[in-house]
């Protein structure tokens, strides 16, 4: 008895182990098959919203650069994310968000409490407590996201670089933003919300890994534009 309890032990103890070695190296697998299933069900309501975008009689353009735009496709985008605007609410599929760089491309779910980031990022809306702008619309958009628990899908947001592209890919449009530039702050500092002259993108995680003490920020500006969904 006592040997069969030893080895039950032992059993238990390695698997313990073993968990928290792949919770260290790759995040949380338990949560990570929660996110995994409500991605799926976001997919499916995303293709929905997408197929009622496509039957829309304004015709896509191809890609221009944010600074060389004429009115049109910028104003297309603006005037479509503001109807966009209306069909929201917190907990349901915003859009996709894709960065090569660290290999993600996942769903964002509109908010950020933390209901919502069970499903994804969450993009800042009233319900989070301070909104921002729907890309495209020309404000500050901000995304939140977990890096270890949860799909964890800013572990490695430290990897990027000046240069590199992040993908909003909308029902309405596909926005491209160029990182610039990476800080970190206190997990109370709003100021990485401040307006700028262009659209900028804020993408928020917390850090250092396995803490909320504060917090690691992307900070993007719009490169280019598409009235065009990829999704």
């Amino acid at each position: 008895m006592r040997r069969k309890l030893g080895l039950a032990l032992l059993t238990l103890g390695l698997a313990l182990l073993g968990w928290v070695g792949v919770t260290l190296l790759w995040g949380d697998p338990i949560t990570s098959l929660y996110t995994a299933h409500e991605q799926r069900v976001l997919g499916r309501q995303l293709e929905q919203e997408q197929q009622l975008w496509s039957t829309s009689p304004v015709r896509a353009r191809a890609l221009v650069d944010a600074s060389a735009t004429t009115a049109t496709a910028a104003q297309v985008i603006r005037n479509r994310a503001r109807r966009f605007a209306h069909r929201v609410h917190d907990g349901t599929p915003l859009g996709r968000i894709v960065i090569p760089r660290i290999g993600l491309n996942m769903i964002v779910v509109e908010g950020t409490t933390e209901r919502d980031l069970r499903k994804g990022p969450g993009h800042y809306n009233a319900a989070s407590g301070v909104a921002t702008a729907l890309p495209g619309s020309g404000g500050v958009v901000a995304i939140a996201g977990h890096r270890t628990t949860f799909l964890h899908p800013f572990r490695h947001v430290d990897q990027l670089r000046p240069g590199d592209n992040v993908y909003l890919e909308m029902p309405y449009g596909t926005l491209r933003y160029r990182v610039y530039f990476q800080k970190i702050v206190a997990s109370t500092d709003w100021s990485i919300l401040d307006r700028r002259p262009y659209e900028k993108l804020v993408l928020s995680a917390c850090h250092p890994l396995y803490s909320a003490t504060h917090r690691i920020i992307t900070f993007a500006r719009l490169a280019g534009e598409s009235t065009k969904s990829r999704l």
